[in-house]
């Protein structure tokens, strides 16, 4: 079974349009949903905002779904050079952006956490079956419970960590991923730039760019 990991129920709209939903319960005070899409199962949960609410919920289905693989989708700001609004990125690693270096030295005793090799081929397999309304690109992620909309601060990030882009909660599902050793893969779709007009930029963007992103999980569902 696959998990898809959500933050906004905005987010969610589109797999539960177009999926058949076969239960509904609530984790963790949240409701949760499972269903089937082109006759395989999947789960879907709506984890709320940052990265310890991610990583709470992707913990708590991994064990209470068995899930084979998490994927998390979404909206993100762009960093890397090239990279603009509307265009996917898909995660090669994940890291966090707002850890001390001091934490390396403790469990789990690392600074990213690689994605999965195969659910990444095949997510830009199904990139290729989807309307992209910009390119596709994949690449290191970066999360931290901070809303980026300064360019001395998407600066500071690029020159620290090289990035594609950055979110609130990859690296959190990332975490729980690694440590309960289950493939995982993130998907975003750029809503903004990280900078002084991310505001306006997210307000025109997050329904047509969570709806890209959830496209290409569902076209995944189909491979």
């Amino acid at each position: 079974m696959i998990t898809a990991i959500i933050a906004m129920e905005s987010e969610a709209e589109i797999l539960l349009k177009n999926a058949t939903v076969t239960a509904e319960k609530t984790l963790l005070g949240k409701k949760t949903y499972e269903g089937e899409f082109h006759g395989k199962k999947f789960a879907l949960v709506i984890c709320g905002v940052g990265k310890v609410n991610a990583a709470l919920f992707a913990n708590a289905v991994i064990r209470e779904f068995h899930a084979e693989a998490v994927i998390n989708i979404g909206i993100a700001g762009a960093i890397g050079a090239g990279i603009g609004v509307m265009d996917v990125v898909l995660s090669t690693e994940a890291a966090f952006h707002d850890q001390d270096e001091v934490m390396v030295k403790y469990y789990p005793f690392r600074r990213s956490f690689q994605a999965d090799p195969a659910l990444l081929a095949l997510a830009q397999m199904a990139c290729e079956g989807v309307t992209i309304h910009g390119k596709v690109v994949s690449g290191l992620i970066v999360s931290g419970d901070r809303y980026v909309t300064d360019n001395a601060i998407k600066q500071s990030l690029r020159e620290r960590f090289d990035p594609c882009c950055t979110e609130m909660e990859g690296a959190g599902i990332a975490h729980a991923s690694f440590v309960n050793d289950t493939p995982f893969l993130i998907i975003r779709t750029m809503s903004d730039s990280a900078d002084e007009g991310a505001d306006d930029s997210y307000d025109n963007f997050i329904d047509v760019a969570a709806h890209q992103s959830a496209a290409i999980v569902l076209k995944m569902l189909e491979l």
